[in-house]
Parts: C-alpha cells; sequence; structure tokens
C-alpha cells in the first residue's frame, strides 16, 4: 500500500455534481460504493450502489473494477473519504468522494437489502429468464400508471400517467424484438402474474390505500419511488447477472428508469 496517498487530497463530488455524473454517463461506466453498515443500506441508499463496509473494504478490493471511477459515499463523508484515500493509494485511477454523504443527497433513494428481489433471478439464470422477469415487471409498471389514468382522472395528471403507460408499451416492444434477435423466439416465456417494477404487485393492498387518499404530489412521489426502487432493482440484477446479454439487459433498463425519473421529477416541480 502507498500509504502516502491515504494523506493526499480526494476529489469531492457535491450532490448536484453527483447527480451530474450520474445522469450523463450510464450505469455500467462507474461504480456506486456505499461503505455504510447493513442496517444504513436498508433504511436508504443510492441506486445501484454496492455496499462493502468499510471495515471490511480492505479484503474486499478485488470486487471492485480499479479501471472504472468509483463514486464512494457514507452517512456524512469521513467514512467515505478515508474508503477513497484508500482506492487511491490502491491504484485506482478515478476515485470520487460524495460529499456531505447521503444526508446531503437531494433526490430519490432505494431502500431495503442488498439481496432484496435478487430472488426472482437465481443466479446463472439464462437470458430468457431474464427477459420474462423484466417483460413482466414492465407491463406491471404500465398497468399501474393505466390504473392512476382511470382512477384520477381530475388530478390534473391524466397525460402524464397515459405517457408514462406508452414508454412502458414501447419498452415490452424493444424487449420482444430483442428477445428474437437472440433466441430466434416469438414471446418470451410468461411468468405467473404481473410484477410491479420494484418487485410489488399491481394489486398490492396497502398500495391501493395509499393511492385512494393521495393527493397529485403524493403520486407523482409514489411513482417515483417505485421507479427509484425499479432503478435500483435493474442495477443489481445487472450486477448480479453471470450472463453478458442478461446483464447488458438490465443495464438499458436501468438507463430508461432514469429518464422516467426525470419526466417524474419535472411534472413533481411543476405542481
Amino acid at each position: 500500500m502507498n500509504w502516502r496517498k491515504l494523506f493526499t487530497p480526494i476529489a469531492n463530488l457535491s450532490s448536484a455534481q453527483a447527480r451530474d455524473y450520474m445522469d450523463s454517463h450510464p450505469a455500467g461506466d462507474f461504480q456506486l460504493l456505499d461503505v455504510r453498515q447493513p442496517r444504513e443500506y436498508e433504511e436508504g441508499h443510492l441506486s445501484g450502489a454496492r455496499l462493502i463496509p468499510i471495515k471490511e473494504l480492505p479484503d474486499r478490493l478485488d470486487e471492485l473494477n480499479p479501471d472504472q471511477p468509483v463514486i464512494a459515499y457514507c452517512a456524512v463523508g469521513g467514512r467515505s473519504r478515508a474508503a477513497a484515500q484508500l482506492l487511491s493509494g490502491q491504484g485506482f485511477k478515478e476515485v470520487y468522494n460524495l460529499a456531505g454523504g447521503i444526508k446531503a443527497w437531494e433526490g430519490e433513494r432505494a431502500t431495503g437489502p442488498l439481496a432484496a428481489g435478487l430472488e426472482l433471478l437465481p443466479s446463472g439464470a439464462e437470458y430468457e429468464q431474464a427477459a420474462a422477469l423484466a417483460y413482466a415487471m414492465e407491463e406491471g409498471l404500465r398497468q399501474f400508471y393505466l390504473r392512476l389514468a382511470e382512477q384520477f382522472p381530475e388530478s390534473g395528471l391524466r397525460s402524464t400517467w397515459e405517457r408514462l403507460a406508452a414508454l412502458e408499451e414501447g419498452h415490452k416492444a424493444r424487449l420482444l424484438h430483442e428477445y428474437r434477435e437472440q433466441t430466434g423466439h416469438g414471446l418470451p416465456p410468461s411468468r405467473e402474474g404481473e410484477l410491479l417494477e420494484g418487485g410489488r404487485r399491481p394489486d398490492d393492498v396497502a398500495l391501493a390505500a395509499l393511492l385512494a387518499a393521495a393527493t397529485p404530489q403524493e403520486l407523482l412521489g409514489e411513482a417515483m419511488g417505485l421507479e427509484t426502487q425499479a432503478l435500483d432493482l435493474y442495477l443489481r440484477l445487472a450486477s448480479h447477472s453471470e450472463v453478458a446479454a442478461s446483464r447488458e439487459l438490465f443495464l438499458g433498463l436501468a438507463a430508461e428508469e432514469k429518464q422516467h425519473l426525470a419526466l417524474l421529477a419535472a411534472e413533481l416541480e411543476r405542481h
């Protein structure tokens, strides 16, 4: 280890700078590193972040790619600064510290443990299984948005929900086209029921109760929460996938989720 580098300055990114960086780079081209404890991660984390508690980092460096940029974060920035200095000292080429940590983060956060939702796609699953899962999740959210359009026609958001439903339909069409290109088959294998992209089902009772009493702003917030969970799950599924075609499938879907979040954020700002 180059100990001198543990005391050299590390590049900091503000919350706004980190968001701009992540928005302008494909998800697979950089690494988000959460160096907090598992309980902290479960309560709220940045979508797609890899959890390696700082005390475990020296023994788990091989889980990170030294040739890809790393954005490290913790609660307020102290642990992640030390992690960034450690990575720099170990030859990682481009390392950033999220100044102020996740408490300074201005944006949506995903929740739940690192393994949440990964049971939907067993390790080593073939591309066909990945495509079927993605197709079911896209259809689930399409149904959710159509339900919002029908249930709340006076909210001033009907055109937004219909637009998002149409985008999900477009994603399904792209998935089918890609599936045919990859396999030569017409349709991916079906899954029992449909899933919302965050892993819940469209008939979730708690979700229905929440929507029934929601204001337009709360509806937008709930939709952003689902899209954030979807982004997080797609990115974790990409890291989890051992099949290259499946990994690319999930990274492509993650990029589309980022666009949906931007659309919803603009609507929330408008309201």
